[in-house]
């Protein structure tokens, strides 16, 4: 079966790059060239519109003079059908428009009017078209200033500016990802004639609501160090977002090595709710731990060497070993009120992994030494 021809005007902006990188992923699409200056020469934007089985329509203004905005999203609309009049082809297409639309502003009658000359095209050329009226979008890549006011304050999160909230508006909301196989599906199923396709958003917050979690994260990444507790799929779209609008050099963390006659120990990853996650290496014949917890919870899990892990529920005599190796990995727990300690027997440097169920506390350490 041939692959079905996808051309996206826009395709190097917010939305267009998404959609252009996730119909790569898919089996039977085929994304067309484009380039915004195919408006300014019509034998290559002809061209293209004669290839083209589907035209997912992005190209637009959202900020500029409101005069602008509401003349350039029309003409951009315009010139589309003429070009694809032109080449002679009656592709599917699909406008991106906005919940503006509802609003009194340049921008939404602009998109409004857009809507309304797609649908005359539609009915005129007996063709297949889709308005999608599509909530506030935001993910990496958004532009700050410009896309939406995630990614504006993301970017002064991460740059050491100071957020403003010139209005502490309710937003209806999506993630990129999501509205991109939105998008995907509404191009699977074509349907004759017109129709306009409100976009479900996927979660609603107030601005100010936006931002304290974006200052949450802030705050756990340059401040604590920990990883934030993620409540919710919106909270990690929105995490992973404001990740991608740091430096690249915050992205490196270095940690403390502890070091000792015996190896090395480093705390990895504090959970701000889980515990912490560390590592240790011991030299071959070195033993660790020979102490107990009573109320810590302790996994180990060795990823290179071998071990002998050693147990004794304190007041008994009975011990409990386990032969333990990276080249075939398990991990053991350490129960409360157990003795526990582990040995390298062999001969090379021996690395463990650790998880605990709370961070390390210097004045309440909750370990009590005692020989296995």
């Amino acid at each position: 079966m041939s692959e079905k021809k996808i051309g996206i005007t826009g395709v190097s902006g917010f939305v267009g790059t998404h959609l252009r990188d996730h119909l790569g992923r898919e089996k039977g699409f085929e994304v067309l060239p484009y380039e915004d200056s195919y408006y300014d020469n019509p034998d290559q934007f002809i061209d293209f519109c004669r290839k083209a089985d589907v035209i997912v329509h992005l190209a637009g203004v959202n900020r500029h003079e409101p005069e602008v905005v509401y003349q350039k999203n029309i003409e951009l609309m315009k010139k589309l059908l003429h070009f694809v009049d032109a080449s002679g082809n009656k592709p599917y297409i699909l406008f991106s428009s906005s919940t503006q639309i509802d609003r009194d502003n340049e921008y939404g009658h602009g998109k409004k009017q857009a809507m309304e000359l797609l649908e005359e095209w539609t009915k005129k050329n007996e063709a297949s078209a889709v308005s999608m009226v599509i909530p506030n979008v935001f993910g990496d890549g958004g532009r700050p200033f410009y896309n939406s006011v995630v990614a504006t304050f993301c970017f002064q999160l991460t740059h050491n500016q100071e957020p403003k909230i010139d209005k502490d508006g309710q937003m209806t909301m999506i993630y990129i990802n999501d509205l991109v196989e939105d998008i995907h599906t509404l191009i699977r199923n074509q349907q004759e004639g017109y129709r306009v396709e409100y976009i479900k958003p996927r979660t609603q917050a107030k601005v100010s609501e936006i931002l304290v979690l974006l200052n949450k994260f802030k705050h756990a990444y340059y401040g604590s160090g920990m990883v934030p507790v993620i409540e919710s799929d919106f909270q990690r779209d929105l995490y992973n977002t404001f990740i991608t609008y740091m430096d690249a050099a915050d992205w490196e963390r270095h940690l403390k090595l502890n070091t000792d006659d015996r190896g090395s120990f480093v705390e990895v990853f504090k959970l701000e709710k889980g515990g912490q996650i560390s590592f240790s290496t011991t030299k071959p014949g070195i033993t660790r731990g020979n102490h107990y917890h009573i109320r810590k919870n302790e996994k180990f899990c060795v990823v290179s060497g071998q071990a002998s892990i050693k147990l004794r529920r304190v007041g008994t005599d009975k011990v409990i070993e386990y032969k333990v190796s990276g080249h075939k990995p398990s991990w053991v727990e350490m129960p409360i009120y157990y003795t526990h300690s582990i040995t390298n027997i062999g001969d090379t440097e021996l690395v463990t992994l650790f998880w605990i169920n709370e961070h390390f506390n210097p004045d309440d350490p909750d370990t009590f030494f005692e020989k296995v």
